[in-house]
Parts: C-alpha cells; structure tokens; sequence
C-alpha cells in the first residue's frame, strides 16, 4: 500500500482497523473526517444533512475497512463512502419532498449582506450545474488531485479534467468573475 505521507503506518492502521482495533481506525477516521465532512455540507448543502451523511460513513468505513485494496490513501476511499453517503440523503430527502431550511438566511441589513448575496450566488451557480460537473468542481476545490477526484467517482481522469474546466468556465460566467 503506498499512500499517505507515511504509508507503511497507514497500511498498518489499516490492518489493525480491519481485524477490529477501534483505536487504529479513530486514528484514520481522524485523518479524514474533517474533510469528509466538508464534502459533505458541499453536496447536500445543509449541515443536519451533512452530519446525517457523515455518520453514515462513518458506519460504512468501519464495515467495509475488509474492501479497502489500498490503491488510494484511507481518506481518498473515506470521500468516496462521503459522496455516495451524501447523494444517498439527497435522493432521500427528494423521495420525502422535505424543505432545507439549514440555507435560508433570516432577512439582514448591515456589512455582511453583500457576503450573504454573494453565498447565495455561488450556491445558486454550483445548483446550475450538471450533478457530475458540480461534483467534480467540489471535490477538486476541497484539494483533491484529478486523480483522486477520478477515484472517489469512479470515472476516468480525462472525463474529470474535462468536468473541471467545464463547472469552471460555467461558473465564471455565471458570476461574472
């Protein structure tokens, strides 16, 4: 396994978490939930939701710690469980027809409703978007490599580099920038 900064160590706390050492997998979880979860309150847009997914997979890592094959680091496969966990609340909340109110700001005057309006821009271009590319775009803007991004959605790095430079150019032209 050669991932992370210091892979042996990973590959180690990998294999502990596998065979059931609680404390082996805080220590990955550590490494990765932060971002996790940020990917998260990206995709769903609201942070009941995003906790809702970032449990989810949290339960999904420790379970599945028996697949993880090692071709990317732990925390590139715990965005990959995120993705999937987060478009799963997403489906769910759409089946329910349940409102966000997590993203409705409370009506404001004052120096922070430019930074408010221009949230609410960035939200309503990123909403505008084709799933993969806002995907995509999301996921290379949380610091992730192409590759990594092609990874966590499973697509070819030529379709990510490509989504990228689309979501990109969309939203230049849709703010304006």
């Amino acid at each position: 396994m050669t991932a992370g900064p210091f892979p042996d160590l990973e590959a180690d706390l990998v294999q502990a978490a596998a065979a059931g050492d609680q404390a082996a997998f805080r220590t990955l979880w550590a490494g990765a939930q932060r971002q996790a979860y940020a990917l998260c309150v990206r995709l769903t847009g609201s942070h009941a939701d995003a906790a809702d997914a970032l449990q989810e997979t949290q339960i999904a890592a420790w379970r599945g710690l028996g697949r993880f094959t090692g071709t990317c680091s732990f925390a590139v496969w715990v965005y990959a469980i995120a993705r999937n966990a987060a478009l799963g609340v997403l489906r769910t909340r759409k089946r329910r027809g349940e409102v966000d109110l997590d993203g409705v700001a409370e009506p404001s005057t004052g120096p922070f409703t430019d930074a408010i309006g221009d949230t609410l821009d960035v939200r309503a271009a990123l909403a505008a978007l084709p799933a993969n590319h806002r995907e995509a775009v999301l996921l290379w803007a949380s610091g992730l490599t192409y590759a990594q991004v092609a990874t966590v959605m499973s697509a070819p790095t030529n379709s990510i580099r490509v989504w990228i430079h689309r979501a990109r150019h969309s939203l230049r032209d849709r703010l304006g920038s």
